[in-house]
């Protein structure tokens, strides 16, 4: 797809519309893995960056840029087999849920309907399923790639089993382009979806119940805290949601969920809770409860589907290996309040990780994050993804401020599916003491540096 084509406005699209700016020289839709190499070596041979592309979700922008963007939206097939199921980096979450339904089959997906394989699974990949099932990668039997030489080799434990060890938590963009992975599925037939509203005046103490609720709770719990603030005009009140999916008796998060309001001196004013399909839970946890599978994609992509891009989006993110305490949740609210601005949303939202996930030692694959018990995000979203620069400038206040709070209370480590551009120690942050180790199967597997983005392996 080339500047001239009719059609490149809308494929040098990804989920941020404020990137809508950046023209590449080329889209390039793979459909083979044949396709993926003649790509590679056709920019290599003509000194052209390439910028791999699943889902468009680098919130970072770094799966686009100048040069060719090498998409493989179209390598989606999911396929079953008798014990492993395998997935193109192209497929999309809720479309794994529906063709794996018949099966009975199902895996670790995160909480976007939209997020494609080929990043998330690369990255590690946790959503309601972590405490349960542990990272997506932990999954990960055997993956196929294709290197910077155009060629194509299968990573597993017997085979390339050093570049194995990097994809799972590695990230993409690094090493090469994954072509197929090959998970073990999870067990998971239904899911309990639980969807809770709380007050506001009751803020502190909720968010401090819930971190203490998780930390000790059982791992058959999945559950993220958002607070939100849909326009920071004066006179408008953030709302609190808690809402997750439990992998065990309904009547068990019904009783944890009434030990949660007790521990806060708080009564929800909304709680909904029902056992469902796997599927059907999912489609809850993504919004698209009231949409059909194909609705459920990203406006543009057919002609049903009714999600919508985030046009602007200022993000800092955290991991955290115990709870802030109330005072860490004084502090961050405070922020929260001093920093908002009319026409601005803001939220502080946190994710609940641990359980089996960090059964497995630090050095076991490059997901080095196996203290983590919370993730952590603030961020500012606005309506205009163009917006004036001064607006532009104040959407970084309150995650820079929150970031700040937070950074103390935390490992110092951060998630690299939800990459940090202003990170000074992101080396440390995203890989810890696996660096040095993912630098050495770089330059084994892409010694030229042929893949690389501002914080990739070895830059």
């Amino acid at each position: 797809m080339l500047p001239s084509d009719q059609a490149y406005a809308y494929s040098k699209q990804g989920v941020l519309v404020e990137l809508d700016t950046v023209k590449p020289q080329g889209i390039v839709y793979c459909e083979t893995p044949r396709d993926v190499s003649t790509a590679i070596e056709f920019a290599r041979d003509n000194d052209i960056a390439v910028h791999t592309r699943s889902g468009g979700h680098s919130l970072a922008g770094w799966s686009t840029g100048q040069g060719m963007v090498l998409d493989v939206s179209r390598l989606n097939r999911v396929s079953v087999g008798h014990h492993t199921v395998r997935l193109g980096p192209g497929v999309q979450s809720i479309d794994a849920l529906a063709a794996l339904k018949p099966y009975n089959r199902q895996i670790v997906t995160g909480t976007c309907a939209t997020v494609r394989q080929g990043g998330y699974i690369s990255g590690g990949g946790f959503g309601f399923q972590v405490r349960k099932f542990g990272v997506a990668s932990d999954r990960l039997v055997s993956a196929r790639m294709v290197l910077s030489d155009g060629r194509i080799v299968r990573a597993s434990e017997r085979m390339h089993s050093d570049l194995f060890w990097a994809i799972r938590g590695g990230g993409g963009g690094n090493f090469g382009v994954v072509i197929d992975f090959e998970v073990r599925p999870i067990s998971a037939p239904r899911m309990v979806y639980f969807d809770t509203l709380w007050p506001w005046d009751k803020a502190q103490e909720v968010i401090t119940a819930w971190q203490e609720w998780c930390y000790s709770g059982s791992n058959n719990l999945g559950s993220t805290l958002n607070v939100l603030l849909r326009d920071g005009a004066p006179g408008n009140v953030p709302i609190i949601k808690i809402n997750g999916g439990y992998h065990g008796p309904q009547s068990e998060i019904e009783q944890a969920l009434n030990e949660l309001a007790a521990e806060a001196g708080a009564t929800p004013s909304l709680r909904t809770v029902q056992e469902l399909p796997y599927d059907e839970a999912m489609k809850a946890v993504y919004g698209c409860e009231q949409l059909t599978v194909q609705e459920c994609h990203r406006a543009g992509s057919n002609s049903d589907a009714k999600i919508r891009r985030t046009p602007f989006l200022r993000e800092r993110t955290r991991l955290l290996d115990r709870p802030t305490g109330s005072s860490g949740v004084a502090d961050l609210l405070a922020a929260f309040e001093a920093n908002r601005r009319p026409g601005h949303i803001t939220y502080l939202y946190f994710t609940a990780l641990g359980g089996v996930a960090n059964e497995v030692p630090r050095a076991q694959t490059a997901y080095v994050h196996r203290g983590a018990e919370f993730f952590v995000a603030c961020a500012t979203l606005l309506s205009d993804g163009q917006p004036p620069a001064e607006e532009a400038e104040a959407a970084m206040v309150w995650p820079t401020h929150a970031f700040n709070i937070i950074d103390p209370l935390s490992s110092g480590e951060s998630y690299l599916n939800f990459p940090n551009p202003d990170l000074g120690d992101w080396r440390q942050a995203y890989y810890a003491e696996n660096y040095s180790r993912l630098v050495s199967v770089k330059r084994r597997y892409d010694a030229p540096n042929f893949f690389r983005h501002p914080q990739s392996i070895g830059s």
